[in-house]
Order: C-alpha cells, then sequence, then structure tokens
C-alpha cells in the first residue's frame, strides 16, 4: 500500500471524473491538497476557507466544491488552474457535499441549521434552503439527479429530498448515528453507516425502508462503492481498517487493517485503486483491492475478475478449473486481471508462472435464474403491492425489472424473492430476473 503525505487533520476525498487527481481538505490545515494519481504525490496545495471538510468534483470535472465548517463558506476550485475562483457565502457550519450528476445543482448540508443549501452552479450561488434533520452530516444525490439523500446524525433518520421541488418526501428511521451514504449506479440500493450502531444499512429506494443490516464494523464512518458496483469499501475507526463489503450478498467479505482513524474513501474509475483518508496520520493510503472482488459469475463466462497473489509475473496462463481464461493482463507482481471462460460449479483458479503453479482462490459459476410464478399477478395501478416471485437460482438476485421499471428485490432464499412494485398506468408488463448468472425468463404482470 502506498502512502501519500498530505496537510494536517484531513477528512474528505473526491477524484475528477477521469481519476487523474484526487482532492483531499485538510481540516487543521485549512487548505486541499491535490494528489497526482499517476505519480501519487502532492502537485499543489490550496488554501481554503478554516475548516475544510466535504469535497465533491463537477460532472465534468471542471470544479471541485469544498465546504468549510469553520468559515461558513464553499469554496471553489478550478480543476485547470487548481485556484480557488469563487466562495459561496451563507451557509451555517456546512458538513457534507454532492454535485448533482446533471451538473445544474450542488447540495451542502449545514450542521448548526439543520437544513440543506441548494447551490446554483450556473451562478455559484445559494438559491433555496431546505430543513431536514439535527445535525445533517453527508448528503448524496441519486444518478438521476431527482432524489437527494441527508443523514441526520443527531435524529437517527435519512431525508429524502424530492431535488425538483426542494421539499422532503419521506424520512426514513431505523439508524444509530448516521454518517455516511453510498448510493448504487443505478439508484436502487442506498447504503448508510450506522456510526453508533457498528452496522450498515442497506435502504431500498423504491420503498425508502431499511431491508438489510450489515454487522461487524466497529465504528464505520464513510463508505464508497466501487464503479463496477461489485465492492462496497467502509472506512472502520474503531479498528482503524478498511471493511470490505461484497455487494451482491451484503456481507463483509475482507477487513484490510493498517490504517489510522481512516475518513473518506474514494474508488478510481477504472475500479483498480481505493483511496482512503487517514485522519491519524495525516496521509493517504492507496491500495488495490482484495482478492474476491468477483468471484461469481454466468455459465457462459465473460466476467472480468481481479486475482491477487504473489509473484505473478512473467505468468503465462490463467486457468478456471482445466480451462484457459479467455484473456488475462498483468497488472502487477501481485495482481492478474482476467476473463473467464464458459464453466459449471466452483472451480479452482489458478495462474502458471515462471515459479510453478499458483492458486489464486476459487470462482463460482451461476445457473441462471428461473421464474415459475409470480403471487399475486396483478395489483393497482397506485403500486405499493407485494409481489413474490418463486422460482429457482434466485439468491444472487440483484435486481428485477417490472416494465421499464428497475426495482431492489428482498432475497429470501434461493427459491423465492420479493419486490414492492412502483406506481404505474394499466397495463400488462413484463418481469424478469437479473442475478450473478445472468437474466431469467419472463412472467408477466398486470396493472389493474
Amino acid at each position: 500500500m502506498a502512502q501519500v503525505p498530505v496537510g494536517n487533520g484531513p477528512i474528505g476525498i473526491t477524484l475528477t471524473p477521469n481519476g487523474a487527481r484526487a482532492y483531499v481538505t485538510n481540516f487543521g490545515s485549512g487548505t486541499v491538497s491535490v494528489i497526482d494519481t499517476t505519480t501519487r504525490t502532492v502537485i499543489a496545495t490550496i488554501t481554503t476557507g478554516a475548516g475544510p471538510w466535504g469535497v465533491t468534483a463537477s460532472h465534468d470535472g471542471t470544479l471541485v466544491y469544498v465546504s468549510n465548517f469553520g468559515a461558513n463558506t464553499v469554496s471553489v476550485i478550478s480543476t485547470t488552474t487548481n485556484t480557488v475562483v469563487n466562495s459561496i457565502t451563507g451557509l451555517n457550519n456546512p458538513v457534507g457535499v454532492d454535485a448533482a450528476p446533471n451538473g445544474l445543482f450542488t447540495y451542502v448540508t449545514n450542521q448548526a441549521s439543520n437544513t440543506v443549501s441548494r447551490v446554483d452552479t450556473a451562478t455559484q450561488t445559494i438559491v433555496a434552503t431546505i430543513p431536514v434533520g439535527a445535525r445533517p452530516y453527508n448528503v448524496q444525490i441519486a444518478p438521476n439527479s431527482n432524489r437527494a439523500y441527508v443523514a441526520n446524525f443527531g435524529a437517527d433518520t435519512v431525508s429524502v429530498i424530492n431535488t425538483a421541488t426542494g421539499t422532503v418526501l419521506t424520512t426514513i428511521t431505523g439508524f444509530n448515528l448516521p454518517r455516511g451514504l453510498a448510493i448504487t449506479a443505478d439508484g436502487l440500493r442506498l447504503y448508510v453507516t450506522n456510526y453508533g450502531g457498528n452496522t450498515v444499512s442497506v435502504v431500498d429506494t423504491i420503498s425508502n425502508s431499511v431491508v438489510a443490516t450489515i454487522n461487524g464494523l466497529s465504528i464505520p464512518f464513510y463508505m464508497a462503492l466501487s464503479p463496477n458496483q461489485q465492492l462496497g469499501y467502509v472506512s472502520v475507526n474503531g479498528t482503524s481498517s478498511v471493511g470490505v463489503i461484497e455487494l451482491g450478498t451484503n456481507t463483509v467479505s475482507t477487513v484490510i487493517p493498517g490504517f489510522s482513524v481512516p475518513n473518506w474513501l474514494a474508488v478510481t474509475p477504472d475500479n483498480r485503486f481505493v483511496y482512503v483518508v487517514n485522519n491519524g496520520s495525516n496521509s493517504v493510503t492507496v491500495f488495490r483491492p482484495p482478492t474476491g472482488a468477483t468471484n461469481q459469475g454466468p455459465l457462459s463466462g465473460g466476467t472480468n475478475v481481479i486475482l491477487r497473489g504473489q509473484r505473478l509475473t512473467g505468468t503465462t496462463a490463467v486457468y478456471f478449473g482445466p480451462r484457459r481464461a479467455t484473456s488475462f493482463t498483468i497488472l502487477d507482481d501481485s495482481t492478474i486481471s482476467a476473463v473467464t471462460p464458459a464453466g459449471s460449479g466452483a472451480v479452482r483458479v489458478t495462474a502458471t508462472t515462471p515459479g510453478g503453479t499458483a492458486f489464486v482462490g476459487y470462482f463460482y459459476y451461476i445457473p441462471p435464474p428461473r421464474i415459475s410464478g409470480l403471487s399475486p399477478t396483478s395489483g393497482p395501478v397506485s403500486g405499493g403491492s407485494t409481489v413474490v416471485l418463486t422460482g429457482s437460482n434466485l439468491i444472487t438476485a440483484k435486481a428485477v425489472t417490472l416494465g421499464a421499471a428497475a426495482i431492489l428485490p428482498v432475497v429470501i432464499s434461493d427459491s423465492q424473492i420479493s419486490i414492492t412494485t412502483p406506481p404505474a398506468s394499466g397495463w400488462i408488463v413484463r418481469v424478469q430476473v437479473e442475478t450473478a448468472g445472468g437474466l431469467s425468463n419472463t412472467a408477466t404482470y398486470t396493472y389493474v
């Protein structure tokens, strides 16, 4: 793992969309460190307002927004010149900040006034203030920019904001000092770190309810998802470690030690590196994802897999059971990227190296899912109905499509999953399940 020294008391980090630069807020120094991700060195130090905390990059990567807790401002940084080009006033102990994917606005949480400020990115001014719960920490805007989620640390809730109307649609309960937020690329799942509960809650954003709880994380601070949507990374303050979560099963697969009061994290767009801010040692750690980043896929093959081992330089072949990988690339002496061939069952993965055959893990071929029935088969156009899908090979279900809507399922067993129907006009729609094994056959559901 590489270490990059930064300023005093670092907290937040964001990567530009192309992954070329990382921006780190140094709360104690009143600065932002700019890291070149190729050389892993600080190439600029930018003075901001007092107490910089949250940080986010604009959708096009031209600007970076920094919330200054002590100065009650947001600094706007040009990524071309690495200078502050504007300072937005009117905040009240701002902490979290997130730029909308559509590029039209940025949200900032005000911890002292229990509000969220909407910044118009064209005018760089505050155009709306939205009341939320007590002591809001972080804010996460959905990929479609239609919703925003706010972790209310002092209220044990998450506020769901309709960004079009600037109002709170609903308030989700059941958290314990919620702090970090991370949302999947399809917008169906929201992950919430419970700083006081030693857990991560998984929220279904269709029903706005907690559908799963991930245990075994002592004082989780922040969370980031890999762009390929396979892994989640949680900074664990209680053990100064990073917990790795398999998003397909919502389980902790690995705990990586060796950090120092880890705070925010960021994953590079190519999934190859994770950046972790060490508040306790004034540094940023850079590491590769662990073995098992992807360990299951369809029988037809074609799954990209990251393999970890030792002395892999010079590898001449990679095997999944008796079959050669479709292709592979040696990334460094301990990492190989490979594409699975067709196969079945659980197979050993090995690499043929100059020193012999290296065992690097297991891969699990998942049979395609099958739907045999729905109960009920119809429901009101207003939505809100619970539908149970019965079939086989459903345990790794990622999503269910109901017409044009993609829905996060609740996995009951390998033969049953359930969904909550969204609103729709009256018609017969196609139902299909997606799992690690691929797509299922189709069934039909009727809106009446």
